[in-house]
């Protein structure tokens, strides 16, 4: 079928001229003088001539349109290929963007958290995890050049993250709420009812030292008490997940389930006492004791 729309169309001239000229004889033959109607010869060559062009000009229009259609194909196909390399190139810098926004939506709030008097505030990068099964911190990208103290309250929006327990020149170490050795003066905002926040290494900390007669609910907001300046009064630790009888009878089991995801933290506030202080390096001032 290819070879013959082929043949067709590479001598559709010679065909038509030999057909049309054919029809033409048969014409001259069929008119006589005196004889202005048209007979049955010469409708039967106009018909003939009408059928022959179509048979010759139906593949030949089938054939173009398919090639105007293959071409059509091939245009679609490069502005596809070149709109997935356009995406390809797009894609990491919408991600970079995306990273962006969510960055600066934690600073804004991270910004917008209200400080007591007689605290500044110092915003720090969380560069490393330290975690593993016996300890839980996390380690800063900011120190002691920055204005960083030990004891240093450390929070996002959501709430406590720790305390700062060693610093350095430039980068400072943060014990989480959830390691072992974290204890936190709290209470429960509900009753007022005051205890030791206690991390345990696990994802949970438990309230200890509440009586069991005290009014502890499941869902109850647990709070900084502030006792003994560790931390600001009234900064969010977690909420009551579980109250159980204690095992000796006198204080009650409670669960409570942080507010801060710790597997997320990635901008840190630090609340140190004093005033906001300058980083930069002193002037060296000359020496007026030496005469010039």
């Amino acid at each position: 079928m290819d070879y013959f729309l082929v043949l067709i169309k590479e001598y559709r001239h010679p065909i038509v001229a030999a057909a049309t000229l054919i029809v033409s004889l048969l014409l001259l033959l069929a008119v006589r003088p005196g004889n202005r109607g048209p007979g049955w010869i010469e409708d039967a060559a106009l018909n003939a001539v009408g059928s022959i062009q179509r048979i010759i000009q139906s593949p030949i229009d089938n054939v173009q349109e398919f090639s105007t259609r293959i071409t059509q194909w091939h245009m679609l196909d490069e502005e596809n290929r070149k709109f997935k390399q356009e995406l390809k190139l797009l894609r990491p810098l919408g991600t970079r963007v995306v990273e962006l926004e969510m960055e600066n939506h934690r600073l804004r709030q991270l910004l917008e958290m209200p400080l007591e008097p007689g605290l500044r505030s110092l915003a720090a990068r969380v560069v490393g995890d330290t975690s593993t099964a016996f300890a839980n911190a996390l380690l800063l990208d900011t120190g002691r050049y920055h204005g960083a103290r030990i004891n240093a309250t450390v929070l996002v929006p959501e709430g406590v993250v720790g305390r700062v327990v060693q610093t350095g020149t430039h980068t400072s170490l943060v014990l989480t709420l959830l390691d072992l050795n974290s204890r936190v003066p709290s209470f429960v905002q509900r009753t007022r009812a005051k205890g030791i926040i206690a991390g345990s290494n696990g994802q949970n900390l438990s309230l200890e030292y509440i009586s069991k007669d005290a009014d502890i609910r499941v869902g109850d907001q647990v709070l900084t008490s502030g006792i003994a300046g560790s931390f600001p009064k009234g900064l969010p630790i977690g909420l009551v997940k579980d109250v159980k009888a204690g095992d000796t009878g006198l204080f009650q089991r409670i669960l409570v389930q942080p507010a801060v995801d710790f597997d997320r933290v990635e901008e840190v506030r630090l609340l140190i006492p004093g005033k906001q202080v300058s980083h930069s390096p002193p002037t060296k001032l000359p020496d007026v004791t030496r005469p010039p």
